[in-house]
């Protein structure tokens, strides 16, 4: 447990250093997590907010997660050092108790906020109250702190995405954050529902409003403190840790080709040619753990007090298009496979094409599973499924069709003052990925970690695709005579009756 002599300056920093968490059973949040425990050894305490949730208290929900296999070469003398504290970000002042408030300004000496509602059709109360109030009361908490050294706040690249160009700076909000919040605390969510669409104006979600918002209160209320805003694009699959394409979540980019790998999705709205924002949920957890350290080299070497902000996306350095996204998806996809139909994937810029073909590719199928179901006294699924599949490509095709140019200098910088051995131990540099690579483990990530699909299944899964195919490819053919005998013999008729 004692920091050798070979530290690197980022693991000597966090020795001795109190953290507090938010968001900890996050996506995100446990890969800082873990990547603390594993990396960062040496702290003295890391403090998670957490809260009951699905008739587990507290302790259960830690147990479940530290029991998983992305904890499993954490030391057991360091996972000792956490302590859970019962907390709620829908709540005010995030849900703690006096006595918990009170512990946590005594000792607390690094805040990293990861929690927030990504969901992009949350209802604007809940995502106010979690993304807006909980930042909000946390800045106020840690005004009170004797001995912060940062203050980390995970927002999102697309923060800002109604401009074209997007630089490292805090904009101007879309509202005052004291009249929204007026305005969900005074109104009914009928009202809401109605004054949403209003409100929004020119931003695609209630994510990217709320997180717009959020950024803001960083001018009023942190002033004076040592603050850093990171906002990671959309957030993948793992590059490397806690293993090779591990995900626990089902969003974003992985939402699609989650779903075009079993074959729900088969159509989305997409300019191919526009580059995918996408980052490494992994790259994203070290950029954060450093950016810790490096602000407070800058206070203490330049007396720097500046509210620094980091754009984290790949396009800068490492493009990928939505069409090589796609076509890596596909080329890996054998060899990991787990598809109980042919999986199809097209990307349509056009939005009339799009309706066309997903009337034929996902409605015009459900409807006539469901029909053939219900006559067997099945119960009928794939329409909902269908629906469900609809709004969330509807929630996405803002970021599917769109192209932003970003700046990333800060986060440039960041890693080039890193020493060699923090560059080693905490990568996050976008130019190191290699996206053949990435896909190979990403496709398999899909299988392994989401649909719980152990790999040795995967050859079983190869000769069912067999038959599938088979299957598939015989039912064309049927269809296809179909259609011919049909056409000959109405052709046939028209000539003998003339």
């Amino acid at each position: 447990m004692n920091t050798s002599l070979s530290d690197s300056p980022i693991q000597k920093f966090y020795r001795g250093e109190t953290i507090l968490i938010t968001g900890g059973t996050g996506s995100l949040g446990k890969v800082i997590i873990e990547k603390l425990m594993r990396s960062c050894p040496n702290f003295q305490k890391l403090y998670l907010i957490v809260r009951p949730k699905k008739n587990k208290d507290v302790k259960e929900r830690v147990k479940e997660q530290f029991d998983h296999f992305m904890f499993s070469e954490v030391n057991s003398l360091v996972a000792e050092k956490v302590s859970f504290i019962n907390g709620d970000c829908s709540k005010p002042m995030l849900g703690l108790s006096t006595a918990d408030q009170k512990e946590i300004i005594e000792n607390v000496t690094i805040i990293i906020h990861s929690a927030a509602t990504v969901n992009l059709d949350e209802k604007i109360k809940k995502s106010v109250s979690i993304n807006v109030i909980a930042t909000r009361d946390l800045l106020i908490l840690s005004k009170k702190m004797k001995h912060l050294k940062a203050f980390v706040h995970i927002s999102t690249a697309f923060s800002n995405c109604h401009l074209s160009k997007i630089e490292e700076k805090v904009y101007e909000p879309p509202i005052d954050d004291k009249k929204l919040i007026t305005i969900t605390e005074c109104l009914d969510d009928k009202q809401l529902d109605q004054l949403t669409p209003i409100l929004l104006e020119d931003c695609p979600n209630i994510y990217v409003y709320t997180k717009r918002v959020a950024e803001s209160l960083f001018k009023q209320y942190g002033k004076g403190l040592p603050v850093v805003i990171v906002r990671p694009s959309v957030i993948i699959n793992s590059y490397k840790e806690p293993a090779p394409g591990w995900i626990d979540r089902l969003y974003g980019a992985t939402g699609v080709f989650f779903g075009y790998s079993n074959g729900t999705i088969r159509i989305i709205e997409c300019d191919s040619h526009v580059v995918g924002e996408v980052i490494p949920i992994d790259m994203v957890a070290n950029m954060v753990i450093a950016s810790v350290w490096n602000l407070n080299c800058r206070r203490i070497k330049e007396n720097i007090e500046d509210l620094q902000t980091y754009n984290m996306v790949t396009s800068t350095q490492n493009p990928i298009t939505w069409h090589n996204f796609a076509a890596l998806s596909k080329r890996f996809l054998p060899i990991s496979i787990f598809v109980y139909t042919i999986p199809i994937l097209i990307l349509v810029k056009d939005k009339f094409k799009f309706s066309i073909f997903k009337f034929f590719l996902h409605y015009l199928p459900a409807l006539l599973i469901d029909t053939i179901a219900q006559i067997f006294g099945k119960e009928k699924r794939l329409l909902k499924i269908s629906e469900n599949v609809d709004k969330f490509l509807q929630s996405i095709s803002h970021f599917t069709t769109r192209q932003w140019d970003f700046c990333n200098k800060n986060t440039q910088d960041l890693w080039k003052s890193l020493d060699q051995k923090d560059k080693e131990i905490f990568p996050f540099n976008v130019e190191d990925i290699n996206w053949e690579e990435y896909f190979y483990n990403y496709m398999r990530g899909i299988r392994q970690y989401l649909l719980k699909d152990d790999l040795s299944t995967i050859p079983a899964a190869k000769k069912r695709a067999k038959w599938i195919y088979l299957s598939n490819y015989m039912l064309l053919i049927f269809f296809i005579f179909v259609f011919g005998c049909i056409t000959w013999i109405a052709v046939d008729f028209i000539i003998s009756s003339c």
